[in-house]
């Protein structure tokens, strides 16, 4: 895949004539059909194609200027759609991008949500929450759903995912206990890679208010940096038990 070179132009939803264009990308025939047939009957899209691999994505979207692009984890190789998502997002006018992928290891989460995606969905959901999850994105709302028992952003099931008897669970009583809602829809974004005054904006809260917040949670989480939050989130895998962040 060849760079786009120029200045990455921001996306914006106000430009779309009408539905907007979908791109399926995955490396199973079957799936590839199924899924761009279950996206245009429900409506959530309007035009639906189809690539094999992500060389073939890059070349579609180069052309058809894909909106949103939908894409399994692995395609040829492992991960490829991840190093997809990655350099369509570093293209001239990146589209969404919503990984759906059968593993849940955090390293994937986490790499999508350093940049890799917009949106994260864990391939054992019901077809009509993948396309709700669809849906929200068009309409500017990430979702992230990493297993079948757990979700992000107030789609998709919400009992807490089982662990092993006699198992620890890592930081639970620190986030369920220690941190208010608000202080958890803080950290949720943090670990989005918003900055201050993206997180204020996207809760309505003054900037000032924002660094109170983000200085209360990384005290109670005992990190001076976000470097070492995002560490902390690798070893402790948080997701399944933010399960209500960022609910609207």
């Amino acid at each position: 895949m060849e760079e786009n070179g120029g200045t990455s132009v921001p996306w914006n939803r106000q430009e779309w004539t009408a539905r907007p264009r979908a791109l399926v990308v995955d490396h199973w025939p079957l799936a590839r059909t199924a899924l761009s047939a279950l996206l245009r009957d429900s409506g959530a899209v309007g035009t639906v194609t189809t690539a094999k691999s992500a060389e073939a994505a890059w070349l579609d979207h180069r052309d058809t200027r894909a909106d949103i692009v939908i894409t399994d984890c692995d395609l040829r190789k492992p991960r490829d759609g991840l190093r997809l998502g990655r350099h369509l997002k570093d293209s001239r006018r990146p589209p969404l991008v919503l990984v759906y992928s059968e593993h849940n290891d955090p390293d994937i989460v986490f790499e999508c949500l350093e940049g890799a995606a917009d949106s994260f969905v864990h391939r054992s959901v019901e077809p009509e929450t993948l396309v709700e999850a669809v849906r929200r994105l068009a309409a500017g709302r990430p979702t992230w759903i990493t297993s079948d028992q757990s979700a992000l952003d107030g789609l998709g099931p919400s009992t807490q995912p089982a662990w092993p008897a006699g198992d620890a669970q890592p930081g639970r009583d620190m986030l369920t206990e220690c941190m208010t809602v608000r202080e958890r829809e803080v950290l949720e974004l943090l670990l989005r890679r918003y900055s201050n005054d993206e997180i204020a904006t996207h809760l309505h809260l003054a900037r000032q208010t924002v660094k109170n917040y983000v200085s209360t949670v990384m005290q109670k989480l005992e990190v001076s940096s976000r470097r070492e939050l995002h560490g902390w989130a690798r070893r402790t895998d948080p997701w399944p038990r933010m399960s209500q962040v960022g609910a609207r």
